[in-house]
């Protein structure tokens, strides 16, 4: 039947929405401190206009590389505050544009009958304010049976994040992956920590997915320490090396 009037007469209420409400202005997961920082200006950005599973086309500018045009996620603008699968074939392309920010696909283990539905209950586990990012929670986007979009957010400013995931071909494939930062230079290393901490659970459950490390993307991590090592806010540096120590660097005259 139908929902019953409210009391005193009058329609009933509209229906509420299945995805979580922002409650003073937080996503419902956020951490207990995100009170003290409720009434702060937020800086959430505006997401790009092209996320999604799209026609996407690598290598366009390559004088080594033939030109590859695919269905996936938006790849990175260069910046150090984004991770993607998706970008040019090869490393003297992808610098031309700023810092190295491709990932390889995840790619789960045989023996998963639902990878996707693997991926996403892992996704829909993570901890805000692990690792002191993401104080103010995430929220599922848009969920289907091969894509993901969440969106996370910071603890003070309220910065958001958007992640996406896509099994945009067969298994054989793995997931297409995407963690960028909407504004700013720097993430001061936030990507890659979640994705290594999502990536982690996986692991665990047999996936094969290479960690983010300053191995594998040096420049990225140079300047994410470097930003974390001359920001004012020094909860910034909470959890790295730098919380106790700062960078050497040389005297100037």
């Amino acid at each position: 039947g139908g929902r019953p009037a409210p009391p005193g007469g009058g329609a009933p209420p509209p229906a509420v929405a299945s995805s979580p409400i922002r409650r003073a202005g937080a996503f419902d997961n956020a951490i207990p401190e995100y009170a003290s920082y409720v009434d702060k200006a937020k800086r959430r950005g505006t997401p790009p206009k092209d996320l999604g599973v799209l026609k996407r086309t690598i290598n366009e500018q390559s004088i080594d590389a033939d030109p590859v045009t695919f269905s996936g996620l938006r790849g990175c603008d260069g910046k150090p505050n984004c991770f993607s699968t998706t970008g040019d074939s090869l490393l003297e392309d992808r610098i031309l544009t700023g810092v190295d920010t491709l990932i390889s696909p995840w790619r789960p283990p045989a023996d998963d009958p639902a990878p996707f539905k693997t991926l996403a209950s892992a996704v829909k586990e993570y901890k805000p304010g692990q690792s002191f990012i993401d104080g103010g929670g995430f929220a599922v986007v848009k969920e289907t049976d091969s894509y993901l979009y969440v969106q996370f957010e910071a603890l003070k400013k309220g910065y958001i994040d958007d992640v996406e995931f896509a099994m945009a071909g067969g298994r054989e494939q793995g997931i297409q992956v995407r963690s960028s930062s909407r504004v700013g230079q720097t993430d001061f290393g936030v990507n890659a920590i979640r994705l290594n901490a999502i990536a982690a659970s996986l692991r665990a459950k047999g996936w094969a997915i290479d960690e983010i490390t300053p191995k594998t993307h040096q420049d990225y991590f140079y300047a994410a320490d470097d930003a974390r090592d001359q920001t004012f806010d020094k909860d910034r540096r909470k959890g790295t090396e730098m919380e106790n120590g700062r960078m050497d660097r040389p005297a100037i005259g």
